[in-house]
C-alpha cells in the first residue's frame, strides 16, 4: 500500500469495515428498488443519466452505475427480477461497448456514509450554521453533496487514523523522514489558518465554524507515536553514522534533452566500466524509437518484455514500463535510465487505459429546455415554454395518445389571457432555444411581426453568404496539394505518444489527415477545450506534411507560446530527423537570419512564430501547411496577411473558445470544424470558489498548494499597482518566491520570469491577463483572481483554463471587491463561470458570452438588431439556408408537416421518466424526420433507446413508425396528411387526369378537389370499423408510395 504523509495525517471516518463492498452476480436475482436504496447508503447519487464516477440511473429494467473504482460506468440490464448482463458503457455517449462482465463489486462511493445519525446530526446543525444550511438540509435528507467530507469530523462518531486498521506486523518506509516532518508541520499550520480566517469572517457577521477539531492534521510527533508500533524502516538523502544505516550508493543520472550523441557517450561510458545498461520507455513507439537510436550509434541494443536474467556484454536494454526515474548503482553495476532523462520532459502517464470497444456517436447533448425559458418556432416566433404535456384524442379504437410542448405567446389583444401553441414532439426541429442578449419580445400568433423580423433578417444574410461563398468557392477551385498516405515513421511518432488518446482526437486525427490527403486546400476549425489534445492534432499533421517533404508554419499569439509549442514539437519529433525553429522577438538577429535563410533553402522543416512569420522577409521553399493557434486572438490585418499565403495552402485553426463569427463560418459549411469534447483521462473539474477579497482566504489558498509542492497563479490586472500586490503577497506569505509578470515589461525580461516560473524557480507568478492564452504549466493548480468583477466571461475561462491540466485536483478562486456591490453583468458572469466548472465548459461559455453581452458586438453592430429579433441560432441558420442557396444545394424546407393519425406515439413517462431525456429522444427522432433521412437512422435510434433504457414499449415502437411516415411525407412534399376519419386527406397533390384515373381504379372512392390540390380516399375497414393500427400505417405508408411514384413518372 503507497500512502502519501498528507493522507497518513489525516483522519478517516470510523466503522467504514461496517459497510462491506455490495457483489452483484449476472444470472442471480435482485431486487431492483432494494438494490437502489442499498446503492443510495453507499452514498452514490441517483440521477437522470450516469456522467460520472459516484452515479447511478434506473430506467425500467435498466441500472446505469459508474463505480467509483471502476475505469467505465456499467450498465445492468435486468428481465424481472434476474440479472441477464452486466456490460460497460461509454459516458461521452450513453452507448453500450462490447465488453460484458461476470460480476460487478461496488465499494462505497464515499468516506463519509449518511447513516440516520449523521442525517441526525445535519438537520441539528442547520440552524447553528444558516451559511451551511444547503449542504446540510441535503446530508439531512440522505442526499450525498459534493464536499461534505469536509465536515465529516461535526456529522460523525469518530475519526481514526489508517493505522489504526493496520496489522502489527507490518513494515512500514517511510521515505524522507526530514520532508514528511517539513510537509506535516506546513499541513497542521495551514490547516490553523483556514479555521482562523473563518473565525474572522464570523466576526464580521457571518456564523461561527464548525467545530472540525476532530479532523484536522494530527502533527508528526503524534505520527511518529504510531508508527513506532510497526517495523519501520526510513530511506533517507542524509547519511547517518551508525550499524543501523545501510547505504545505498545510488547515483542520479544526467539529464541530456533529448541529444542522441551525449546520450550515447555517457552509456557508451557506462558499459566500458562493466555496467548493465537498461533504459525504460513509455509506450512501444518509445521504446522501439529509442532502439534505433542506440543501434544506429553503433551501440548493440536489445527491445525485451521483462528484466533480463542472463544478460549478454555490451548490451543495453529497452524495457516498456512507466518509471519516472533512473539511478546509477556502483555497487550493483547497473545504469537504470528512463526516457524522461533521456528527452528531458516527463511524459509519465498512467498505464493505458483499455480503451472501449464503442461506435462514436454524437455525444449526449439533451436539449435543456427548463420551465419559462424562450424559444424561437421557425413558423410562429419568439415564445415561452411551459411544459411537456400528453394529450389524449379520438374514441373507441382510434383513442391515442401524444405529448406535445406547450408553448405561451403574446396575447392577441389587451386584456386577453396568453395564446397558447401545442407543437408535436415530433415537429422539434422546429424549435430552438432563443440566444441574444436582452429578454425578447414575445411574437404572437398569426401577427405579422415575426415574419417582418424574419425578412429583414434574410436580407441581411444574403449579403454575408455571399461573402462566405465567394471564400468557398477561391477555396474548392484553386489547386492544393494532396498529401501522401501515412508512412512506418507516421505510426512510430504516433504510438510513441504517452497518453490515451480520447475518441475525439481519434476522430479528428482521422477527419485532418482525410482533408491533407485531398487535392482541394483543407481549412479546419478544431474546436477544443484548453488540455482537451489540440496540440497533438498539429503535431500528428505536421509530420505528415513534413514526411512528404512539405514545410510546416506554427503561427501563435504571444512569444511565451512559441518558447512552449517548440519545446513541445522537440520532444515529440526527438530521433526523427526534423529540423524544428523558432522565430520571435526573442531569438538572435543571428538566429533569426539563419532561421528565415533556412526556410528559403527548406532546411527547416517546422517554424514556430508570432505574427513575425507574416513579414514580407519570411519566405518558404515549399510551404504545406499553416497552423494557428488560438485563432481568435489575431487581428483582422494579420488575418488578412494570412489570406494572401494560404490560397493554395492547407490550413489548420486551433480555438478554445471560438467566436462566433468563426463558428458561424463552420456551422454554415464554409469550413469544417472538428470539436475536442471528451475530457483526457484523470482530469478533474476545477473546484471553483467565488467570493469577497480575505488575506487571510488568499494566505491559506498560497499555502495549501506550496504544501503540495505546487505552484500558483495571482491575476491582478493593474499595472500602477502589480508591484505593490507583489510586496503585500510576499509579507502574507513570506516563505513563498513571487515574481511579477506584465506586458509593459521588456519583452526579454517577461520571457525570462515566465520561463523561471515555468522551471519552478518561482512559487507564484502575480500576473496581469498575459496569462489568458496557452501558457501551460502543469505544475500550477491554483488560481486566484483579484478584483474578478472587471473580467469578461471568456477570458475569466481562459485564465481559470491556465491551472487543472494535470492530474492534481486544482482550485480557482475568484474574488471580488467585497466593499462595492455587484453589478447585475457582473454577478451574471460570475454565476456563469460558477456553475460552468465542467470540464468542456468552452463553448457553453461562448454561448452564454452571446447572451451576456448581446451578438451585435461580436458580428457587427449592424447584424445585432437582426440576431436580437430572430435569435442567434435561427440567424446562424439562415446563413446557412441562404449559403446553400448560392451553392445550388436543395435543404429540407422547414415548412410544417402536420400529420394527424390516430395511434399511441410517443414516449411513455413510465418507459423514461425524465422529462429531460424524453426531450432529447424526441429530438433526435424530429431531426431523423426530413426527406434526406433513412430508416437505418431510424433503427440506429430505436437501439440505443433500448442499449439505453431496456426494451421499448409499442408506443415508441409506432413513434419510430409514424417518424419514418413523416420521411416519406417529406420526400413527398406534402404538408397536411388527415388520417383521423374514414377518410384519408392528403395535401398538396398535383395529380393530371390520367394519373386520376389510375389511382380511382386502385382506390374505390377516390376524390380529387384540383382547386386545393387535396386527394381523398377512403380508409380500408375491417371487424371493429376502419382499420388502426399497424394496418393503419400499412395504409398510409402504401398511398405515400404510389403518389411518389406517380410523381416520379411525371418528371
Amino acid at each position: 500500500m503507497l500512502i502519501s504523509i498528507r493522507a497518513a495525517l489525516q483522519p478517516i471516518v470510523a466503522g467504514l469495515e461496517k459497510f462491506p463492498p455490495l457483489s452483484l452476480v449476472q444470472g442471480k436475482e435482485y431486487l431492483l428498488p432494494e438494490l437502489s436504496l442499498k446503492l443510495v447508503e453507499q452514498a452514490y447519487q441517483r440521477v437522470d443519466m450516469v456522467s460520472r464516477r459516484g452515479e447511478f440511473a434506473v430506467r425500467g429494467g435498466i441500472l446505469d452505475i459508474f463505480p467509483t473504482t471502476a475505469e467505465h460506468a456499467v450498465r445492468l440490464e435486468f428481465f424481472g427480477d434476474e440479472l441477464e448482463e452486466i456490460r460497460e458503457f461509454s459516458v461521452s455517449d450513453q452507448r453500450s461497448s462490447t465488453t460484458k462482465l461476470e460480476q460487478l463489486t461496488l465499494y462505497p462511493a464515499r468516506e463519509l456514509i449518511i447513516t440516520p445519525a449523521v442525517a441526525s446530526r445535519a438537520r441539528e446543525m442547520m440552524h447553528e450554521f444558516p451559511n451551511l444550511s444547503a449542504m446540510l438540509e441535503k446530508i439531512s435528507l440522505g442526499m450525498p453533496v459534493e464536499g461534505m467530507e469536509s465536515l465529516a469530523p461535526a456529522l460523525a462518531d469518530q475519526m481514526v487514523s489508517i493505522f489504526d486498521y493496520l496489522p502489527r506486523k507490518l513494515t512500514v518506509v517511510l521515505l524522507s523522514p526530514e520532508k514528511a516532518a517539513a510537509r506535516a508541520a506546513s499541513l497542521v499550520e495551514t490547516n490553523d489558518e483556514f479555521l482562523h480566517a473563518a473565525w474572522d469572517a464570523a466576526v464580521d457577521g457571518a456564523s461561527a465554524p464548525i467545530d472540525l477539531t476532530g479532523g484536522g492534521f494530527i502533527d508528526f510527533a503524534a505520527f511518529t507515536e504510531k508508527m513506532s508500533k510497526f517495523q519501520l524502516l526510513t530511506l533517507s538523502p542524509f547519511g547517518e553514522d551508525s550499524e543501523d544505516v545501510v547505504n545505498l550508493g545510488l547515483l542520479e543520472v544526467p539529464n541530456f534533452k533529448g541529444v542522441d550523441a551525449t546520450a550515447l557517450e555517457w552509456v557508451a561510458t557506462q558499459i566500458d566500466q562493466g555496467h548493465l545498461v537498461v533504459i525504460s520507455a513509455q509506450g512501444h513507439g518509445t521504446a522501439e524509437r529509442l532502439r534505433e537510436v542506440f543501434i544506429h550509434g553503433k551501440v548493440q541494443a536489445d527491445l525485451v518484455d521483462e528484466f533480463p536474467a542472463n544478460p549478454k556484454p555490451k548490451t543495453v536494454y529497452v524495457i516498456q514500463a512507466p518509471i519516472k526515474k533512473g539511478f546509477v548503482s556502483e555497487a550493483s553495476k547497473l545504469t537504470f535510465l528512463t526516457n524522461t532523462e533521456y528527452y528531458s520532459k516527463s511524459s509519465y502517464a498512467s498505464p493505458q487505459v483499455r480503451k472501449l470497444a464503442v461506435k462514436r456517436g454524437a455525444a449526449v447533448d439533451p436539449l435543456t429546455l427548463k420551465s419559462g425559458d424562450f424559444v424561437v418556432h421557425e413558423i410562429h416566433g419568439i415564445g415561452r415554454f411551459k411544459e411537456l404535456v400528453q394529450r389524449t384524442s379520438g374514441i373507441g379504437a382510434r383513442q391515442h395518445q401524444r405529448e406535445y410542448l406547450l408553448i405561451e405567446y403574446a396575447s392577441p389583444k389587451r386584456g386577453y389571457p396568453e395564446d397558447t401553441l401545442f407543437v408535436p414532439t415530433d415537429q422539434l426541429d422546429m424549435l430552438t432555444r432563443y440566444v441574444g442578449g436582452e429578454a425578447p419580445v414575445i411574437s404572437k400568433l398569426g401577427g405579422s411581426d415575426w415574419a417582418r423580423a424574419k425578412g429583414n433578417a434574410r436580407k441581411a444574410v444574403r449579403k454575408i453568404a455571399i461573402d462566405l461563398v465567394k471564400l468557398y468557392s477561391a477555396r474548392m477551385n484553386s489547386k492544393g496539394y494532396a498529401f501522401a498516405s501515412d508512412t512506418p515513421w507516421q505510426h512510430e511518432l504516433e504510438e510513441a505518444f504517452p497518453f490515451q488518446e480520447t475518441p475525439d482526437q481519434l476522430t479528428t486525427i482521422d477527419e485532418v489527415k482525410k482533408d491533407m490527403e485531398k487535392p482541394i486546400p483543407m481549412d479546419r476549425l478544431l474546436a477544443g477545450d484548453v488540455g482537451y489534445g489540440k496540440t497533438e492534432v498539429a503535431v500528428r499533421a505536421a509530420f505528415k506534411a513534413i514526411q512528404d517533404g512539405k514545410q510546416v508554419a506554427m503561427l501563435v499569439p504571444t512569444t511565451l507560446l512559441v518558447r512552449q509549442h517548440t519545446d513541445t514539437f522537440i520532444e515529440r519529433f526527438a530521433g526523427f530527423p526534423v529540423n524544428v525553429k523558432s522565430l520571435s522577438r526573442f531569438q538572435t538577429a543571428k538566429e533569426v537570419k539563419e532561421t528565415i535563410a533556412g526556410l528559403a533553402t527548406g532546411e527547416v522543416d517546422l517554424v514556430i512564430g508570432t505574427h513575425r512569420l507574416l513579414s514580407e522577409s519570411v519566405k518558404f521553399r515549399s510551404l504545406g501547411l499553416i497552423i494557428i493557434d488560438e485563432e481568435q486572438r489575431f487581428g483582422v490585418e494579420h488575418k488578412e496577411k494570412l489570406k494572401a499565403m494560404k490560397t493554395n495552402v492547407d490550413i489548420l485553426a486551433m480555438s478554445a473558445t471560438p467566436i462566433p463569427r468563426t463558428l458561424e463560418m463552420a456551422i454554415t459549411g464554409i469550413r469544417e470544424m472538428s470539436t475536442l469534447a471528451t475530457p483526457p483521462e484523470d482530469r478533474h473539474p476545477i473546484l471553483t470558489f467565488i467570493g469577497g477579497y480575505s488575506e487571510k482566504q488568499v494566505a491559506a489558498a498560497i499555502r495549501r498548494e506550496l504544501i503540495r509542492e505546487g505552484q500558483i497563479f495571482f491575476v491582478h490586472n493593474r499595472v500602477a499597482t502589480i508591484e505593490k500586490t507583489a510586496n503585500d503577497l510576499a509579507k502574507l506569505v513570506p516563505e513563498a518566491r513571487i515574481a511579477v509578470a506584465h506586458g509593459q515589461m521588456p519583452e526579454a525580461a517577461l520571457e525570462q520570469v515566465v520561463v523561471d516560473f515555468w522551471e519552478k524557480k518561482f512559487d507564484v507568478l502575480v500576473s496581469t491577463t498575459i496569462i489568458e492564452t496557452g501558457i501551460d504549466i502543469p505544475n500550477a493548480n491554483t488560481l486566484i483572481i483579484d478584483r474578478a468583477e472587471h473580467f469578461g466571461l471568456s477570458q475569466l475561462h481562459q485564465i481559470r483554463g491556465r491551472v487543472g491540466r494535470s492530474r492534481e485536483r486544482a482550485y480557482a478562486y475568484f474574488f471580488y471587491d467585497p466593499s462595492k456591490p455587484l453589478s447585475e453583468t457582473s454577478h451574471d458572469r460570475l454565476a456563469t463561470i460558477a456553475q460552468n466548472n465542467e470540464l468542456g465548459a468552452g463553448i457553453q461559455v461562448a454561448l452564454k458570452d452571446l447572451e451576456i453581452r448581446g451578438a451585435g458586438n461580436m458580428l457587427g453592430g449592424e447584424q445585432s438588431g437582426h440576431i436580437a429579433g430572430v435569435g442567434f441560432d435561427l440567424y446562424l441558420r439562415m446563413i446557412g439556408e441562404a449559403v446553400s442557396e448560392f451553392k445550388g444545394i436543395k435543404l429540407d424546407s422547414p415548412a410544417e408537416l402536420k400529420l394527424e393519425i390516430p395511434i399511441d406515439a410517443h414516449i411513455p413517462d413510465t418507459y423514461l421518466d425524465s422529462e429531460r431525456l424524453r426531450l432529447e429522444a424526441y429530438h433526435k427522432l424530429s431531426a431523423a424526420s426530413g426527406e434526406t433521412s433513412s430508416r437505418a437512422t431510424l433503427d440506429s435510434i430505436l437501439a440505443e433507446l433500448e442499449d439505453r433504457y431496456g426494451k421499448a414499449p409499442q408506443q415508441v415502437k409506432n413513434l419510430i413508425e409514424v417518424t419514418e411516415l413523416r420521411q416519406i411525407a417529406n420526400r413527398v412534399g406534402l404538408k397536411d396528411v388527415n388520417l383521423l376519419t374514414s377518410v384519408a386527406r392528403l395535401q398538396p397533390v398535383v395529380l393530371t387526369e390520367s394519373q386520376q384515373v389510375q389511382l380511382s381504379r386502385q382506390y374505390q372512392g377516390l376524390k380529387y378537389l384540383q382547386s386545393a390540390n387535396s386527394l381523398q380516399l377512403p380508409i380500408p375497414s375491417s371487424a371493429d370499423g376502419v382499420v388502426s393500427g399497424q394496418e393503419l400505417i400499412a395504409f398510409a405508408r402504401e398511398v405515400f408510395e404510389v403518389v411518389a411514384n406517380l410523381q416520379r413518372e411525371e418528371m
